[in-house]
């Protein structure tokens, strides 16, 4: 049996990114450094490696999600903001694993539409197919629309209260 030590480095601390190694999750432990690690058990000579990052504003059901958030965190006052640039990760690799000593450390690029989206730091021979950002056109759009939603609802909050308290004065 094959083992890999595998650790992604360099992440943006809101990019949660989805591991999957031959099409089965493989569920990463965070660091005290903010790296991502694990160790994967294999008896195949080749393992193919996914990597991906998806966006609550892409799921079915976002408008419910930002609806009781934004209305649990006090209109938003207390709600952690979306990622506003909406960059989804999309990497596909392939490695040839030895007999022993299979590390294998990938070190995340800066999110930009344009370059690669890591590095890879390996011993074992890798053939990649995908490496690339990509900015997430549909959550692009929910996430301005979201933004219209709150500002219209401050604007709405603050006229409120300046009627109530106008009512209370006049």
């Amino acid at each position: 049996m094959k083992s890999v030590n595998f650790r992604l480095v360099g992440l943006d601390s809101k990019i949660i990114p989805n591991v999957f190694v031959d099409g089965q999750v493989v569920n990463c432990k965070k660091n005290e450094f903010g790296s991502y690690e694990a160790v994967i058990q294999t008896e195949k000579d080749e393992i193919e490696v996914a990597i991906s990052r998806e966006l609550e504003l892409k799921s079915k059901l976002w408008w419910l999600y930002a609806l009781v958030s934004f209305i649990v965190s006090v209109f938003g006052l207390f709600n952690p903001s979306y990622d506003r640039k909406c960059f989804s990760i999309d990497c596909l690799f392939k490695l040839k694993l030895s007999e022993e000593n299979n590390i294998l450390k990938i070190k995340f690029n800066n999110p930009s539409s344009s370059g690669k989206a890591f590095t890879i730091e390996s011993g074992c021979c890798h053939e990649e197919i995908k490496n690339e950002y990509i900015i997430d056109k549909v959550a692009k759009r929910r996430w301005t629309a979201l933004l219209i939603i709150k500002i219209l609802v401050w604007i709405g909050l603050a006229i409120l209260i300046g009627w109530i308290i106008a009512k209370q004065i006049g």
